[in-house]
């Protein structure tokens, strides 16, 4: 072999290898985490996982064009999977905490949400006044793990907390007159109030945000460059209209209160 054709095949070899060690932004399969247990973003029905945030991950593969694989893990595992290396990102409507910030790094916002209240609709003189959820003694359920249970803690010291696994076993609560209150996140008391579809009889929401949130995706602490790629296909999931016709699939109904 030639000297000259010694160097072409290094050179080769080298510019290979060096592609391979810098083109990791995104995961030619994009494994994705989510917990099938925050309706209408997140669910199971009839065996499959469905909801906004499923849609989202396939828009995410076909705007990024790399296969996506769903992982189905429980809430509590999420985190301690993507840093385990067994998922690449975090789509399962987690909002943005500082707590969350010093363990994984965060995608910009696409949704704004906020906790509310959701009371039997027979009781709305009794808690309808802002004021009254910091009553002393009044029973609030919470979905433990959640936003929603942190500030209830945080801000309500005279209250009792009642924290439950799941959101149907609070709102199961809450119409059997266990608890007073349930405090959750927006589209769960949109979900279950303001839409025809889902809304559960005799509750009704009180549409004022107890709290400011964003629901993010998340990705390792180290893994800018594949924050970055979300970034940009979530920027072109918003202006080429795809995020809007999926919320509006999605959460069809959604009251404002300015």
């Amino acid at each position: 072999m030639t000297l000259a054709r010694i160097l072409l095949t290094l050179l080769l070899t080298l510019s290979t290898q060096f592609a391979f060690s810098t083109d990791n932004t995104v995961p030619s399969t994009l494994r994705i985490g989510t917990s099938a247990s925050y309706p209408p973003l997140t669910f199971k029905a009839d065996g499959k996982l469905q909801g906004m945030e499923i849609d989202l991950a396939a828009a995410l593969g076909q705007q990024l064009k790399v296969r996506t694989k769903l992982v189905e893990l429980p809430w509590e595992e999420l985190i301690p999977a993507l840093n385990a290396g067994k998922i690449d990102v975090i789509m399962s409507g987690m909002s943005v905490t500082a707590a969350r910030k010093r363990q994984v790094l965060f995608t910009e916002p696409w949704m704004r949400i906020g906790q509310m209240a959701l009371i039997r609709s027979a009781d709305l003189v009794q808690w309808a006044r802002p004021e009254a959820l910091f009553s002393k003694g009044a029973r609030v359920g919470v979905k433990a793990g959640t936003t929603g249970e942190a500030f209830a803690k945080a801000k309500l010291p005279d209250a009792d907390i009642i924290t439950f696994a799941t959101i149907e076993q609070g709102t199961d609560a809450l119409a059997d007159g266990k608890i007073d209150i349930f405090v959750h996140d927006a589209p769960t008391i949109w979900r279950l109030t303001a839409n025809a579809a889902t809304e559960k009889a005799g509750l009704m929401g009180l549409y004022r945000p107890l709290t400011e949130e964003y629901l993010a995706w998340a990705v390792r602490r180290q893994d800018t460059a594949l924050a970055n790629a979300l970034n940009g296909a979530l920027d072109s999931l918003k202006k080429n209209g795809s995020l809007g016709r999926l919320m509006a699939k999605w959460i069809p109904v959604q009251v404002k209160v300015n």
